[in-house]
């Protein structure tokens, strides 16, 4: 009896284990296969034939400084924290320390690294955004890991990550990329003109800019449908739109070259998160680069859908809002219409228009309710060398009147009636960046 139990227990057990099996292969096929984990041999640093002026150049486009420099220190030596739903990690050392940094690193592993997210450390998070910059030629890269040797070397060590189980376990990651990452190169189209694809390679490579303006799936991943599509960034709270023929259809090409590496231009300026990009990186683009940049984007599909609000991926409160005691219109004249004028149109460039805004049109109102609570100021550029400040008016004016502000511009210059309540405001104030 006990032999017939036993026997029924592997007949069943043992296709499984087979399906289970084929379908592990199948995933870690598609994610790469075993390629990726095969890092080249650690240590022995070879001189790289970059070209390290070159370097320098894609290493501001790609923004490294952002992510690698915790605020207030020393430029790539990492430390700077990530917030995640998954806890928090904190970039590395890019500078050639020989102990926590590049310094004993060669030319192989670099490229390995960047291009397969796996070092001499195991499988990297995805908050580095490997899946992009496996599109850089050998030459970029090389020219990249040659300027960050110039670097004075810097003995730092970033604090530890803080994630909570199964992230913390580097061995979870190869699940996760079996699930959700693939590989895919950039196909060449024969009609694609020169500008289309530099904007091309530079938006979806160096400048990974779906790592913001792409819609999240599950675990944090970016499928292909949410390619640019707009959504929450993660840990930092503002709304990316989306990047794509519709949201940009206001822009020329050459109009939004200038926005890309100025922080302003005739719809408006950048702010938050943007305006740290524009400041760190895109400013310093090539007016050819800039430009490129801006004919590819323009030549993305606008997404599907209508964009209206969605109570279920933003955080809107709960339930609807009761009727707000303030008069949104009123508010407006008194604290916003000397600047923005009575019809939202803005005044030249220094008070950008609502209507039309992104942070007025978007369905997720986070960006406009920040902008109204904290104030805001775009980057300061060789374009923009004095722009304007928006004040704060958290402390000023109380939640209620925040939200009745809000939705009265949101209602008659963005087409979005889902008013934003006063527990709305409340909940964008627990929002945080680092």
């Amino acid at each position: 009896m006990i032999r017939r139990i036993v026997l029924w227990s592997v007949l069943i057990a043992l296709p499984l284990l087979l399906l289970g099996a084929a379908l592990g292969g199948v995933l870690l096929l598609r994610q790469g296969g075993l390629a990726p984990y095969r890092t080249p041999a650690a240590g022995g640093a070879a001189v790289t034939a970059g070209d390290a002026t070159e370097g320098a150049y894609l290493a501001r486009i790609g923004n490294c400084l952002t992510c690698h420099t915790v605020r207030g220190g020393i430029a790539l030596a990492g430390g700077r924290p990530f917030r995640t739903d998954y806890g928090t990690l904190y970039s590395t050392n890019l500078t050639p320390d020989p102990k926590t940094g590049l310094g004993d690193w060669s030319a192989e592993e670099f490229r390995h690294a960047m291009r397969h997210g796996v070092s001499r450390h195991g499988v990297l998070y995805p908050a580095f955004p490997y899946a992009n910059f496996a599109h850089l030629t050998d030459s970029d890269l090389d020219s990249l890991f040659a300027y960050l040797r110039t670097l004075a070397p810097v003995e730092a060590t970033p604090p530890p990550n803080d994630l909570e189980w199964p992230a913390r376990w580097r061995g979870a990651l190869v699940g996760w990329r079996m699930l959700h990452y693939r590989p895919v190169p950039l196909p060449e189209p024969a009609d694609a003109s020169p500008d289309w694809l530099r904007g091309r390679y530079l938006v979806d490579g160096l400048g990974h800019c779906t790592m913001c303006h792409g819609t999240r799936g599950a675990q944090g991943s970016l499928p292909a449908e949410g390619y640019l599509a707009g959504g929450r960034i993660p840990g930092q709270g503002w709304y990316a739109p989306p990047l794509d023929a519709r949201q940009l259809a206001r822009y020329d090409v050459d109009q939004l070259a200038e926005y890309l590496s100025t922080g302003n231009g005739e719809h408006g300026a950048a702010y938050g998160s943007m305006a740290e990009v524009v400041y760190t990186s895109l400013r310093h683009l090539r007016p050819d680069d800039a430009r490129a940049m801006a004919t590819y984007l323009k030549s993305v599909p606008a997404h599907g859908g209508d964009e209206k609000p969605d109570t279920g991926r933003f955080l809107y409160a709960a339930a609807q809002p009761t009727v707000n005691p303030h008069n949104g219109a009123r508010l407006y004249q008194d604290h916003c219409a000397s600047c923005h004028g009575d019809g939202g149109e803005g005044r030249d460039r220094d008070y950008p228009p609502l209507r039309g805004a992104v942070s007025v049109t978007a369905p997720d109102p986070v960006n406009a309710v920040r902008l109204v609570l904290y104030g805001g100021v775009p980057p300061t550029t060789a374009g923009n060398p004095r722009p304007h400040s928006m004040p704060p008016f958290a402390g000023r004016l109380s939640n209620a009147e925040i939200a009745a502000i809000v939705s009265h511009i949101r209602r008659n210059w963005g087409e979005q009636d889902r008013p934003v309540s006063a527990a709305d405001v409340a909940t964008y104030y627990g929002i945080r960046g680092d």
